[in-house]
């Protein structure tokens, strides 16, 4: 049986990044101490140590030779203090109060013979050494061979780890705060309200991403909701027409009037059909000859209007790598459009800095300023009636907008040299 790792940590995020912060930081923080005790304090220690095995030895020599009193003079200049005790007097055993580190004890014995006893008692170290029928007492403070730099070197290991586990805890609790805020924010479907990315870069970048996709659902619930609405009144209108027309059918040009309008039904069905699938999306670009691809659309254009003046004007041998029918779809829509306002059209084609340009100039009455952009929106449409003499949804344009912002191109209107309206769409990179 397998034992998974992830089956041990934590569940939640805060967890998790405490603990990747944490196992460094500890395991910094020990051997940072093996090695100071290992290199430093030990080697501090034996100094000590040995300073103090000289200081005893000498003194001991000092009273063999000279007495107890220039014996206990000699302590004095030496910041320690002296004692004689009777022979018989009882000693406390070693480590009798507070252990005696094991460090100082094992360099004293490897000075002073093994024979000796000490004990730690409050501030102050207490070396018995025998000599002759007495034994000499020396009385060490403390530090004179602990040295203090471990209490403070330990003290500033804790002290900076808790300052660094609150910062840290701190800044990823902030962290994790605008994960979940923005893990609220998006399983709410951005109807929490003042949302506002915060964090990390990443984690701005993904909040940014979140209610850029937001702004996208709602366009595309709009659209819907605008698209059923259409179906609902250009479809409604028309069927309630045909049935009127087919109570008071007589003649043939009734039944004419009454395909009319089911051809009317086809070609909004058609638009709404395209729309709603977007197919065009899936298409795949390939090598076209310009000229002729734009002709024979043309054609079939000029059958339906064959009163319109309609010019084509292209570089010679000009070639490009695009999807043909969303070509088709983009200049079809555009030729049709200004079919349906004007009677003069020009159509020019070009390349230029490596971008083909596709322009449609008219003579109509052209696109106010004012809602030059809204005429991409889907069911635009200029005429607030909606004529049903006009076999358009107003997606026309819509579906052009959406074709050139997939081909990463552009498409705006602006005033012709004709006196209407100019409608330039630029592919990018047509090799």
């Amino acid at each position: 049986m397998k034992i998974k790792l992830k089956e041990f940590l934590p569940k939640k995020i805060l967890p998790r990044l405490l603990l990747i912060f944490f196992i460094p930081l500890i395991l910094t923080q020990v051997l940072a101490i093996y090695f100071f005790y290992e290199k430093h304090w030990e080697k501090i220690t034996t100094r000590f140590s040995n300073i103090a095995s000289n200081n005893i030895t000498l003194i001991t020599k000092d009273y063999i030779d000279n007495g107890f009193e220039s014996a206990e003079n000699l302590s004095r200049k030496l910041n320690l203090q002296l004692k004689l005790i009777e022979y018989d007097e009882k000693i406390p055993p070693i480590n009798l109060e507070q252990p005696v580190p094991e460090k100082i004890i094992r360099t004293l014995k490897s000075r002073l013979n093994n024979n000796f006893n000490i004990y730690l008692l409050e501030d102050y170290i207490h070396i018995i050494v025998p000599i002759n029928n007495k034994k000499l007492k020396f009385i060490f403070p403390k530090k004179y061979l602990i040295s203090e730099t471990p209490v403070i070197f330990f003290l500033w290991i804790i002290l900076s780890s808790l300052v660094l586990s609150l910062a840290a805890f701190l800044f990823l609790r902030i962290q994790v705060r605008a994960i979940t805020r923005l893990s609220n924010f998006s399983n709410s479907y951005g109807l929490i309200k003042g949302f506002k990315s915060e964090g990390a870069t990443e984690i701005r970048m993904a909040g940014n991403a979140v209610i850029r996709m937001k702004r996208k659902i709602k366009n595309e619930l709009n659209n819907k909701i605008q698209f059923l609405a259409g179906i609902s009144h250009d479809l409604g209108t028309l069927v309630t027409r045909i049935i009127l027309q087919l109570e008071i059918a007589k003649k043939p040009s009734d039944v004419k009037r009454i395909k009319n309008d089911v051809n009317s039904i086809q070609n909004l069905l058609n638009e709404y059909l395209i729309f709603s699938e977007k197919t065009y999306f899936e298409e795949k670009n390939t090598k076209l000859n310009v000229n002729k691809t734009l002709s024979d659309i043309l054609n079939e254009i000029k059958t339906q209007y064959k009163k319109k003046n309609i010019t084509l004007k292209c570089t010679k041998n000009l070639t490009v790598y695009l999807n043909l029918n969303n070509v088709n779809r983009v200049f079809s829509n555009l030729v049709n459009n200004a079919c349906k306002y004007s009677n003069k059209i020009n159509i020019n084609a070009k390349k230029e800095d490596n971008n083909f340009i596709l322009s449609v100039d008219d003579n109509g009455p052209g696109v106010p300023k004012e809602i030059r952009k809204k005429i991409f929106k889907p069911f635009f449409k200029e005429d607030k009636s909606r004529n049903l003499n006009k076999t358009s949804a107003g997606l026309g344009l819509s579906i052009v907008k959406d074709i050139m912002k997939q081909a990463g191109g552009k498409i705006y209107v602006e005033d012709s040299e004709l006196g209407g309206a100019r409608v330039v769409t630029i592919w990018p990179n047509s090799n």
